[in-house]
């Protein structure tokens, strides 16, 4: 069974599993890689989720220890960035429309996005709602969303961390290829739940990212 922890300051998740769980994510993400026509960059983002997963069962992340009773049972996990986690999940399904899946793997599918949901809403009960709407639509946009991700994400872990939740959507909403062209109607009708373009820019063009605490 997958869980989570929110990091303490507000840059993402901790995504808990016992091996078997853990792996089961691992395969379905390489098998949707291989598989679904969608994704045409087979060695690109999506790849890192499970990368990620396998450190973690390989016991090279963070470890702990799940209770029940006298029961007692390992558990491993990653630490993930919400906009890295929450592309990913997204891409994830979307490629799953475009392949043969079984049910297993929609079970794996259906696990991973419910944790997804829970952990938006308990890190931002207010801005759920727009967050889990962005990410929805990002599956749509995953060639631009693979460009433009590691942008986004220096500027995501540069943010102080209270801002970085109250944030997300629109964050989320940057990575649409008709981002500049939502910003400039957005900016000819004053509104200002946008973040501008060039916000982007210090952290693009392979610009490492700043230190930031989790």
């Amino acid at each position: 069974m997958l869980q989570f922890d929110l990091t303490n300051r507000h840059a993402g998740i901790v995504l808990w599993g016992d091996r078997w769980s853990l792996r089961a994510v691992h395969d379905l993400v390489h098998k949707v890689n291989e598989e679904s026509p969608l994704v045409q960059n087979k060695e690109g983002f999506l790849l890192g989720l499970a990368y990620d997963v396998r450190k973690a069962y390989e016991g090279q992340r963070e470890k702990a220890v799940r209770e029940h009773f006298e029961d007692r049972c390992p558990i491993y996990g990653v630490q993930i960035l919400w906009p890295v986690i929450i592309a990913q999940v997204a891409v994830l399904r979307a490629g799953m429309a475009f392949m043969p899946t079984d049910r297993m793997d929609q079970s794996v599918m259906y696990e991973l996005e419910h944790l997804v949901d829970r952990a938006v809403r308990e890190a931002s009960p207010a801005k759920a709602e727009g967050i889990l709407v962005q990410m929805k639509r990002l599956g749509a946009a995953h060639e631009h969303v693979e460009e433009v991700i590691d942008s986004r994400c220096g500027y995501f872990v540069s943010l102080p961390p209270k801002q970085r939740v109250t944030q997300l959507a629109m964050l989320l909403a940057s990575l649409d290829s008709m981002y500049d062209f939502h910003v400039e109607i957005a900016i000819r009708s004053g509104s200002r739940d946008v973040i501008p373009p060039d916000s982007f820019e210090p952290y693009s063009c392979g610009s490492e990212w700043p230190d930031f605490q989790w």
